[in-house]
């Protein structure tokens, strides 16, 4: 039998946990056709995988690449990391349902992004899908229907509970974006408007989810002193409407440090009740938002004239510092540094009216100015018109290390598809996970301090998400399966983007760089990055769920 492609001589791991085994693939169209041995002679291209690892590619559960697989169609940065897959729609942020008149409310949820790619030609879930169809992608997109836009396409920015009206055109909104393909619903109860919404609320339009067999993924309502609490509603969210429930990026952030034991237990005690509950989260320990992003959520509604105007007054800074400390709203993990007035834990960046104060803490910059380091925080974001960005180191490696090697997580990269060029790269942002995750975990936890097998650390970047997604063509090498394989160089495998501190400045000189070690991508039967450089085919596809 003749095959379009072999990947000959390789040691294959695949995907299920098994140890490698030395054996051929051959691919014919879009799927495995054949492992075993094969001869060159056999097969229309070969690539020789001698002394490499032959894996599934890589599926990321846990994305934001909802506009910039848009912005950069080739999935630049992510592909080359062996990533053939990426679900998109979390944290309750997906840019679809739209509905007037809140389209520009939800566009600017999405904030700089946005921005980029002018007014949306689609309103619905479906009419988002043919958007991205059409523009074609380097690698695979899932979808989940985000919880805050199907409440901004109802309610607006309104903070109250629905009526019963609301809520009826909020279920159809989550049912019509399930029949269109959508693998599940997600919410960020930490964000606005998704915090807004009562747990009844994510019940009743989970049921509809539930309905169509689909998944429902939650950034948890509290990541630090709430997270317990956090976790049994997630819990009691999949238990009382039926979906299946996967907590993202599970790492107890600042304020919660060492917790790992409690909050793991709780998700091993609800798989006990026979509820399907997994977990995933990424190797990062820090984050980089401008100042104004760990301010109460309420906060974010307001333009950038406004807020600052409401940030430069005595009064509202006030206010402000006690609902932070007082956490009357949990706001994302790196609130808590505020939260605790660890202001030595969030470093400037990017401060393009001061550059002086860019390689300093928040704490550096209150002690030469003699002001508390709270007020400073205040001065800093209005002094620099809200452009200032800072990275918050707010998660501890031993709490990272703790979840990887559980077996109810699977890895993800919380990351946005990007590229070393192009819009929105001068000056790059800080996303080393969006160049570096895959590469770097194999790299740290398998190679270098090894906490995991190889196999293991694959099988929670293939088959384990893929079954959790309800991709359950792709994830294994196995014939009949999907095309989707990523080769591994063991020994040079090294992620190049800037991901641990102390870093380099000025800012913009961070390197965003691609990984090494990845020779080989395919993508549905094409290779997608060859001898480790990028053939620019768009072999992805758009994702579908198809109702259980």
């Amino acid at each position: 039998m003749r095959h379009d492609l072999g990947i000959l001589g390789g040691y294959i791991v695949d995907g299920a946990g098994n140890p490698w085994y030395k054996a051929d693939i051959g691919v014919s169209g879009k799927r495995i056709a054949r492992i075993g041995r094969l001869e060159k002679g056999d097969c229309d291209t070969v690539v020789n995988a001698k002394g490499l690892f032959v894996t599934p590619g890589f599926i990321d559960i846990h994305t934001h690449s909802d506009l910039t697989a848009m912005v950069f169609p080739g999935c630049d940065s992510t592909l080359r990391q062996g990533v053939t897959t990426h679900l998109i729609g979390n944290c309750g942020i997906s840019v679809a349902p739209l509905k007037e008149p809140n389209v520009e409310l939800m566009m600017r949820y999405w904030g700089e992004w946005a921005g980029k790619m002018g007014d949306p030609d689609w309103r619905t879930f479906k009419e988002y899908l043919r958007t991205l169809e059409r523009k074609g992608v380097g690698h695979n997109i899932a979808a989940l229907v985000g919880h805050g836009a199907v409440r901004t396409a109802v309610m607006g920015s309104g903070r109250e509970e629905p009526s019963p009206g609301q809520l009826r055109q909020m279920k159809a909104l989550v049912d019509e974006a399930m029949s269109a393909g959508a693998f599940g619903m997600s919410t960020g109860l930490v964000y606005p408007p998704s915090c807004f919404g009562k747990t009844e609320e994510i019940i009743e339009l989970c049921k509809v989810v539930a309905k169509y067999g689909g998944m429902y993924t939650s950034h948890i309502r509290g990541e630090r002193e709430t997270i317990a609490e956090a976790i049994k509603e997630a819990i009691l969210i999949g238990e009382r409407s039926g979906a299946r429930v996967e907590i993202s990026h599970n790492c107890p952030k600042y304020g919660a440090w060492g917790r790992t034991k409690e909050t793991l237990g709780l998700v091993e005690e609800a798989r006990e009740r026979w509820l399907d509950v997994t977990i995933d989260n990424d190797m990062h320990t820090d984050l980089a938002p401008r100042l104004s992003g760990a301010l109460p959520q309420y906060l974010h509604e307001m333009g950038k004239r406004e807020l600052m105007a409401h940030a430069a007054d005595p009064g509202n800074r006030a206010r402000i510092k006690r609902e932070i400390v007082e956490d009357r709203l949990p706001a994302f993990g790196p609130s808590g540094l505020l939260k605790h007035g660890a202001f030595d834990r969030i470093f400037l960046m990017h401060c393009p009216k001061d550059r002086k104060l860019e390689g300093k803490t928040v704490a550096q910059v209150a002690e030469m100015r003699g002001r508390d380091p709270f007020e400073t925080y205040f001065d800093i974001m209005v002094e620099e018109d809200d452009e200032t960005i800072a990275l918050f180191d707010y998660i501890s490696e031993d709490d990272v290390a703790a979840l990887m090697v559980h077996p109810l997580m699977m890895v993800s990269s919380d990351c946005a598809t990007w590229s070393v060029k192009g819009p929105m790269t001068d000056p790059p942002p800080y996303i080393p996970c969006a160049f570096g995750e895959y590469p770097g975990i194999i790299g740290r936890y398998v190679r270098d301090e090894p906490i995991l097998t190889l196999q293991e650390c694959v099988r929670k970047m293939t088959s384990f998400p893929a079954q959790k997604i309800g991709l359950l063509d792709r994830g294994l090498l196995r014939p009949g399966m999907r095309a989707d394989i990523t080769v591994i160089d063991l020994p040079r495998i090294k992620d190049r983007a800037t991901n641990r501190w102390p870093h380099k400045y000025p800012y913009e000189n961070w390197p965003h760089q691609y990984p090494e070690g990845i020779p080989y991508v395919v993508v549905n039967g094409v290779v997608a990055v060859d001898k480790g450089r990028q053939t620019k085919v768009l072999a992805g596809e758009v994702l579908r769920h198809s109702p259980a």
